[in-house]
């Protein structure tokens, strides 16, 4: 099975994220968990949503679309 970088990447974010090593924005967690989700790791952008419904995204990033319900 290949991996892109784009989606090594991801997954070491998503870690990062996760763990409490990193940390991003409502609209960079959105982006990571649409990529992981096309990219099939759906387990890790289960888990990165429930770590976006804990923030408070302002006005502009409430207009983003709407993710995995």
């Amino acid at each position: 099975m290949s991996m892109t970088l784009e989606l090594i990447v991801a997954r070491g974010t998503a870690r990062g994220l996760l763990n409490g090593t990193a940390t991003a924005d409502y609209a960079e967690l959105i982006l990571l968990i649409q990529l992981l989700s096309q990219e099939g790791d759906h387990s890790t952008a289960s888990e990165l949503l429930v770590l976006a419904k804990t923030m408070y995204p302002n006005a502009e990033e409430s207009a983003l679309p709407e993710v995995m319900g």
